[in-house]
C-alpha cells in the first residue's frame, strides 16, 4: 500500500486573517476550537465559529478571517486518497460534492471530533511496525465519523453584513464577465459607483481587491480547461488573459507549478503532494 497522503494539524494564533484569497488541490476540513470571524468562500461570507465543521473543496476560492485568538484543528487530504480508503459501501468522496458544506455540531459531538483528531495526531506513521495501521485507522475513524455529520448537514446561513450585499451583483457580473477585459473603470461605470467606493466596501465585505478576486477566479477556470485537454495557449485566452506569457506567469505564481506541467500531471493521474504548514 502507497503512504497515505493527508496532513493534520492544530494551529493557533492570537491572531489570524489570511493575507489573501486561495485555493489548492485538496480538501480541507475545519474545527474551529474558537468563535470569532467569517469564511469568504467563492461569492459567500459564513460565520467561522466554535461547533461547527466545515468541508471547503479542491479548487474553491476561500479566505478565512478571525477576530483575536484563533485555535482550529485543520486536516488536508486530496481526491486520491479519499478514493483508496472508500468501500462499495462507504463512499467518502459523498460528502465533497459540494464546493462548501458546514455542519452545525450537536451534544457531544465536537468533543468527539477533538478526541479523534487527537489520536490521528498522536498515531504518527514513524516507520515503526504497525504504525501504519495505526495511522490509517485513526484516519478512517475521523473520516467516518466527518462523513456521517457532512451528509445530513443543511445549508449554511450566510452572514448578511450591509457591504456584502452591496457587492453580492458585483460579484456575479464578474462571474458572468470573466472572459472581458474587466477593469475597476469599467465595473464601477456599470454600477455608477466611484473607482474609490468599489474597492473599499468590496475589501471590507471580502478582505481582498476586486482584481484579485477575478484573477484568482480565471485561474480556476484555465485550471478546469487544462484537465478537459485545451491546450495551454486556449485555457488562457478563454479564461480571460489576452497575454499568453502574463497568464503563464500568474498562473506558475498562484499554484506554484506551470499550466503545461499542470495539465501533464493532471493528464497522467498524478496529484500534487499535500505540503505540511
Amino acid at each position: 500500500m502507497n503512504p497515505v497522503e493527508f496532513h493534520v494539524q492544530l494551529s493557533q494564533n492570537d491572531t489570524w486573517s489570511m493575507s489573501r484569497l486561495h485555493f489548492h488541490d485538496y480538501f480541507e476540513l475545519l474545527l474551529p476550537l474558537t468563535s470569532s470571524g467569517n469564511i469568504f468562500v467563492n461569492d459567500q461570507v459564513y460565520p467561522l465559529q466554535r461547533g461547527s465543521l466545515y468541508l471547503i473543496s479542491e479548487n474553491t476560492l476561500h479566505r478565512t478571517i478571525a477576530n483575536g485568538f484563533h485555535s482550529r484543528y485543520v486536516l488536508h487530504i486530496n481526491r486520491k486518497t479519499l478514493s483508496e480508503l472508500s468501500t462499495p459501501q462507504t463512499d467518502l468522496l459523498r460528502f465533497t460534492r459540494e464546493p462548501f458544506r458546514c455542519a452545525t455540531l450537536k451534544d457531544n459531538q465536537p468533543e468527539q471530533l477533538i478526541e479523534l483528531f487527537n489520536t490521528l495526531s498522536r498515531n504518527e506513521n514513524d516507520g515503526s511496525y504497525g504504525s501504519d495501521l495505526k495511522q490509517i485507522s485513526s484516519l478512517l475513524e475521523l473520516l467516518a465519523y466527518m462523513a456521517s455529520i457532512l451528509n445530513v448537514s443543511q445549508s449554511s446561513e450566510t452572514v448578511r453584513n450591509k457591504d456584502f450585499l452591496r457587492i453580492a451583483p458585483i460579484l456575479d457580473y464578474i462571474q458572468e464577465n470573466l472572459t472581458e477585459s474587466l477593469t475597476l473603470d469599467q465595473i464601477s461605470a456599470n454600477f455608477f459607483i466611484s473607482k474609490h467606493y468599489l474597492c473599499r466596501i468590496f475589501k471590507s465585505a471580502t478582505g481582498f481587491s476586486v482584481m484579485e478576486y477575478i484573477i484568482h477566479n480565471r485561474i480556476l477556470r484555465a485550471r478546469q480547461l487544462l484537465q478537459e485537454g485545451v491546450s495551454v495557449q486556449q485555457a488562457g485566452e478563454l479564461s480571460g488573459f489576452s497575454d499568453n506569457s502574463h497568464f503563464i506567469r500568474t498562473f506558475g505564481n498562484l499554484t506554484g507549478i506551470s499550466p503545461g506541467r499542470y495539465a501533464k500531471e493532471y493528464q497522467s493521474g498524478d496529484q500534487i503532494r499535500i505540503q505540511k504548514g
